[in-house]
């Protein structure tokens, strides 16, 4: 199986190069000021308190957009993705039917309270019908890949079963699901060149380090989700030093397989043929599709659900995703969980 990754190494020249553009300087510098703003404020006992919000929210979309627009401006250009037939070919407007479906589902979304359960029924259907139709294309690395995966989701989530945080139900729906959709999404990385997977492509050590450059740059959104109250109050069983290293491992690997590796990746898919001279827009759909449906399908307010988890969370992940790889999605979504496990861990001593 071959997998392209859009900018997810880089050579000794580009580093070198690295200073010399404007939006590799400002996020650099939004890093640093965010995170140092974050932890002083930390060190002022500012968790789950309403103290310095509004700093804490116009710090956050300031270093959002920055990552924003340093993930735009890097990476090759997106003319260089394939083209894609319509997904019901033969008739002249079949190529628009995917985008009303798309925008009728998120329509859905954001009025049922049964978003959640509505999506998550589509996904399996598109990812039976695409094991089905492509069957041929599937390796025995991928499915290998994909159980050594969900084996690990199912052991750090088990702590979170076991003291009550998750349900025994939502353990192994999202673990059993883990695979299958593992095995999709790398196929429609195949066909879209949309992101990457560099586990799939056998290169482990660029998997690695995307790893590595994700949990690097989402630092400071990890030091806001602390912040924020995140993973919530009254939680005292975090009491050995390995569980905010485990812990986070559930999330980043079942909702980035859901959200960023199949979502983005069938939405592009499905979107593309309707833009074929203009690229970016079905990109721009399908990480916004993600992001929202992600924040929507979080416990909250509409509002905070909507802006908070959707846009300045959920939104950078799936950006993350379709211009580095998966890899780096999923170390952003663990660092985003990481540190706050960290502050809980630190506050049972």
């Amino acid at each position: 199986m071959v997998n392209k990754s859009i900018g997810s190494t880089q050579t000794p020249a580009s580093r070198i190069q690295f200073w010399s553009t404007p939006h590799r300087l400002i996020l650099t510098i939004m890093w640093l000021i965010t995170t140092v703003a974050m932890v002083t404020m930390l060190l002022l006992d500012v968790r789950d308190t309403n103290r310095y919000s509004e700093a804490r929210y116009v710090l956050q979309a300031g270093y959002v957009a920055a990552l924003l627009l340093y993930l735009s401006r890097s990476g090759p250009s997106i003319s260089q993705l394939p083209q894609l037939r319509p997904f019901i070919p033969g008739w002249r407007y079949s190529a628009w039917i995917p985008v009303l479906v798309i925008a009728l589902l998120l329509a859905l979304t954001a009025v049922s309270d049964d978003e959640g359960n509505i999506l998550m029924l589509l996904m399996i259907v598109a990812t039976v019908w695409i094991l089905i139709a492509w069957r041929r294309q599937i390796r025995f690395r991928s499915v290998v890949q994909s159980l050594a995966l969900a084996l690990i989701a199912y052991i750090a989530g088990l702590s979170m079963r076991n003291n009550g945080f998750i349900s025994e139900t939502v353990l192994y729906l999202l673990v059993i699901l883990v695979p299958p959709m593992y095995i999709a999404g790398g196929l429609l990385v195949d066909r879209t060149h949309l992101g990457g997977v560099q586990l799939l492509a056998n290169r482990y050590i660029e998997a690695l380090l995307s790893f590595l450059w994700g949990c690097l740059m989402f630092i400071p959104l990890g030091l806001f989700n602390a912040a924020g109250g995140s993973p919530g109050a009254n939680i005292t069983w975090v009491s050995e030093w390995w569980m905010p290293i485990s812990l986070p491992w559930f999330s980043a690997i079942t909702e980035e397989t859901w959200f960023r590796l199949l979502l983005v990746g069938l939405c592009y898919f499905l979107l593309r043929p309707a833009f074929t001279r203009r690229p970016a827009v079905p990109i721009i759909i399908a990480v916004l599709f993600s992001a929202i449906t992600f924040g929507l399908g979080h416990d909250g307010t509409f509002l905070d659900r909507f802006l908070v988890t959707g846009l300045l969370y959920g939104l950078p992940m799936a950006v993350v995703f379709a211009r580095r790889d998966w890899e780096h999605a999923v170390g952003a979504h663990y660092m985003i969980n990481m540190i706050p496990w960290m502050m809980v861990y630190f506050e049972t001593l």
